[in-house]
């Protein structure tokens, strides 16, 4: 039965790697015919209660997602998440691949209540957990944000962007280059907001924490320049707002 089981599992690898082929190929047709194969094997093998099981159906959910089969690629990620809970709990780090999927999915549709509840939910979870997964906090209250000034609450937005950088501040080194991205986060709030000010000031810090760990040549560190550049151009063309 080890034998099996650990067959099975080599099996599934493959198919994995079979998935990520096609997906990188562009053929997603393909690739949804493997990973309707992976997922039916995965049940007869290990049965439709099993880890493994969630895991290929969650390959698929991905799948339709990538073919705009948006219908499809929510139901089974849902399904998913209801997998995972039953088996590993409410909390685990197994949930964390297929809520980001389905928030993502929410977001790209314009469904922002339902994307933002999400992530609220994979804060909860990573809070739980060590580092490096207690990092993904600073991503999902950026994602939060976004969402709500798509939303039209621009103060509440304004606030995650605040508790965003606080939150990096207090975990991360002063010079790490995640701190130096959360300050360009908030500028690029404020410059869309026009206040460019604000936005120069949070540009300018984003900046000062990057070129320290940073190449000049790093692609974030030619946009915090080119960004600085486009703000004075506009702010010379507008009146400045504080």
């Amino acid at each position: 039965m080890i034998l099996e089981k650990q067959s099975a599992a080599n099996l599934l690898s493959v198919y994995d790697q079979k998935i990520l082929d096609l997906v990188k190929a562009g053929d997603f047709e393909q690739a949804r015919w493997v990973a309707e194969e992976s997922y039916e094997y995965s049940k007869i093998t290990y049965g439709d209660s099993h880890l493994e099981t969630a895991k290929t159906l969650n390959n698929l959910a991905w799948v339709y997602d990538l073919l705009g089969d948006y219908g499809a690629a929510e139901i089974c990620y849902k399904r998913t998440i209801e997998l995972k809970k039953s088996i590993c709990g409410h909390k685990s780090i197994e949930l964390i691949p297929s809520l980001e999927n389905l928030a993502s999915l929410y977001l790209l549709n314009g469904k922002y209540q339902q994307s933002g509840k999400l992530f609220g939910e994979l804060i909860g979870i990573v809070r739980n957990h060590p580092e490096p997964w207690c990092f993904r906090e600073a991503v999902y209250l950026t994602k939060m944000a976004e969402i709500n000034v798509r939303l039209g609450r621009i103060n509440e937005a304004e606030a995650i962007y605040h508790g965003c950088v606080a939150f990096v501040e207090r975990t991360m080194p002063v010079d790490h280059p995640n701190l130096g991205r959360a300050f360009a986060n908030i500028a690029d709030f404020y410059k869309q907001a026009g206040k460019f000010l604000r936005a120069e000031f949070y540009y300018k810090r984003a900046y000062a924490i990057m070129k320290r760990s940073m190449s000049s040549k790093h692609a974030d560190i030619q946009t915090i320049r080119e960004k600085i550049s486009d703000l004075r151009n506009m702010a010379a063309n507008n009146s400045i707002a504080g």
